[in-house]
């Protein structure tokens, strides 16, 4: 004798097939892409938000900023720097860029080769491009988040002044220096230079930072605790401390942020709690035969 499938397990078979698509949506949201900029537009992409102040930048070819005074800094000197500033959220993430720099050394008009010793005689002072990760809020009215240490900083400076060429990287009271590329410690027509990777890494209340002179080999700059570690808020600034206005500028490539998240939302584990009880209906109605209920 020929069955016919009952229409209460035609629905459960319906309902639980689209459960199963949205935990496989729910899959690929929680790891995956949450931001990627080139910079090859002809405008800065709207995710970004620019804190006036001393410097400019360009996009197009990458992103150049341009380190601009007098006695400027991303939290105020004398004078605040402009900042590139792009908030997020997320407490499993990854953040990959490259900086090429091209940094004076002496101010305009000077022109200087060889080590990096003091010359107070030409000297620009600080020219120092900084990528930063803050956990607290920076905006337009309100940079006091760059005060309390509760941020990275990786810092490629000079100051002919003091004879410093360097890059270093800092969280809170901790720091690691020393990590300029040799082939860069030396200056050339004027330019400190050098191409660096930089890969910023959060997992929760764990924080390390990695650095590469050829973009495939990395090696570890500063592992740390955050402080507030259940604090989903993260925002990446590029921006610049400068002494005196210079020819002085940083290329960013791209900007790449990917979560690394293994664990799914909670909507995720109860959409698939759904479908295991779905799948417990089927069967169910499956024992009971094609015309019978569960009355």
């Amino acid at each position: 004798m020929k069955k016919t499938f009952h229409r209460s397990n035609v629905a459960v078979v319906r309902f639980l097939l689209a459960a199963i698509l949205l935990v496989v949506a729910a899959g690929q949201a929680f790891a995956g892409t949450i931001f990627s900029d080139d910079f090859s537009g002809s405008g800065l992409n709207a995710a970004w938000q620019v804190l006036p102040g001393q410097g400019a930048f360009t996009v197009g070819a990458g992103l150049r900023y341009y380190n601009q005074g007098p006695l400027s800094s991303p939290v105020g000197w004398y004078t605040t720097s402009l900042a590139i500033a792009l908030p997020f959220t997320g407490t499993s993430w990854e953040i990959d860029t490259e900086a090429t720099y091209s940094l004076d050394w002496c101010t305009s008009g000077n022109t200087y080769t060889g080590p990096a010793v003091p010359n107070r005689s030409c000297s620009s002072g600080a020219q120092r491009p900084q990528v930063m990760v803050a956990f607290d809020p920076v905006t337009v009215s309100d940079r006091s988040a760059l005060t309390g240490g509760n941020y990275i900083d990786i810092d490629r400076g000079t100051d002919a002044w003091y004879g410093d060429n360097h890059l270093s990287v800092s969280y809170g009271s901790l720091s690691s220096s020393a990590l300029l590329n040799p082939a860069d410690s030396a200056i050339s027509n004027n330019i400190a230079d050098g191409t660096y990777w930089y890969r910023i890494a959060r997992n929760g209340g764990s924080l390390s930072i990695s650095y590469s002179y050829d973009g495939s080999h990395y090696a570890n700059a500063l592992s740390a605790t955050l402080a507030n570690p259940t604090n989903p808020f993260n925002e990446l600034i590029l921006s610049a401390t400068t002494f005196d206005t210079a020819n002085s500028f940083t290329t960013y490539d791209h900007v790449n942020i990917e979560s690394t998240s293994s664990t799914p939302e909670p909507g995720g584990f109860a959409l698939m709690a759904l479908g295991a009880a779905c799948i417990g209906l089927g069967k169910i109605g499956r024992r009971l035969g094609p015309q019978q209920s569960l009355r």
